[in-house]
């Protein structure tokens, strides 16, 4: 039986010996970059950055104009993404179960699977925030005259709200992945899942917690550095900032290998008790 720290040193050895996992997260970046730059050109945004125009930056934030195009770079960005995402799902898969993969793989993966997990992604949407919404018209209605009460009320349950989704939620991926189900039923098997292998999924979220935070405290002990660099020497800040996002890059990899490879290790201790 494989232990922990096996686990957790075994999804960084994949992640260095597999560079191909990043191909997705860097194309997405590249995309978003693009499209944000198209965004910038196309509302004026830009020129007046450019110009140091601050009483118009205003007036652009607010137009119409700005507002449809905001709107319509999130459709784009989410379809597109969503894309690349279901990629890197299609290469894990291959490097965990066969040892190697190719970007024709993650393409025709991503190909087929594609509409499944948009629709995890709208599913997911949707359980988490229906409920708040539900809560907080509710609490804000019961409660006009009273609204510090009802947010003491609606902050401690939404958090509590969202741990306990972002729980449930942890091994969809996975689960749409290896055993090939569709939207629903993939959200269903995972909260089986979950529900059946409590003590692992918490350990994995535990993990995945935990190396987001010691992420997060080292991105912001660099950031104030980088803001000095940008002043000073340019160069060196631009480098920085290549740094940070690499450290992001190589983090998010890493969870989604983690939780992909720690899906694999619980289902099989579970046969193992059969």
């Amino acid at each position: 039986m494989k232990k922990k720290e096996d686990l957790f040193k075994d999804s960084w050895e994949i992640v260095k010996k597999n560079k191909i996992l990043f191909f997705p997260n860097i194309i997405i970046l590249s995309i978003n970059v693009l499209l944000v730059l198209i965004l910038f050109f196309i509302t004026g945004l830009f020129k007046i950055l450019i110009e140091n125009d601050p009483s118009n930056i205003a007036k652009v934030f607010l137009s119409g104009e700005f507002i449809f195009f905001v709107f319509l770079y999130l459709i784009i960005s989410t379809l597109m993404d969503n894309f690349f995402l279901t990629m890197k799902y299609g290469l894990i898969k291959d490097v965990l179960l066969k040892k190697k993969t190719n970007f024709s793989n993650g393409v025709k993966f991503a190909k087929e699977h594609y509409w499944t997990t948009l629709g995890i992604h709208i599913l997911s949407f949707l359980i988490i925030y229906v409920p708040l919404i539900l809560l907080g018209i509710v609490l804000f209605t019961f409660l006009p005259q009273n609204g510090l009460i009802a947010a003491a009320i609606f902050i401690p349950l939404m958090i509590v709200y969202l741990i306990f989704i972002a729980i449930r939620l942890l091994f969809v991926y996975p689960t749409m992945t290896f055993e090939k189900k569709g939207a629903y039923n993939s959200l269903k098997e995972d909260f089986h899942f979950v529900k059946t292998h409590l003590h692992h999924t918490m350990v994995t979220w535990l993990v995945i917690l935990l190396i987001g935070i010691v992420t997060a405290m080292i991105k912001r002990g660099i950031e104030p550095l980088q803001g000095i660099l940008f002043q000073q020497v340019v160069f060196l800040g631009f480098l920085l900032a290549i740094a940070i996002i690499a450290l992001e890059m190589a983090v998010s990899v890493w969870e989604h290998v983690y939780i992909f490879k720690s899906y694999l290790v619980g289902k099989k201790r579970k046969r193992k008790k059969k």
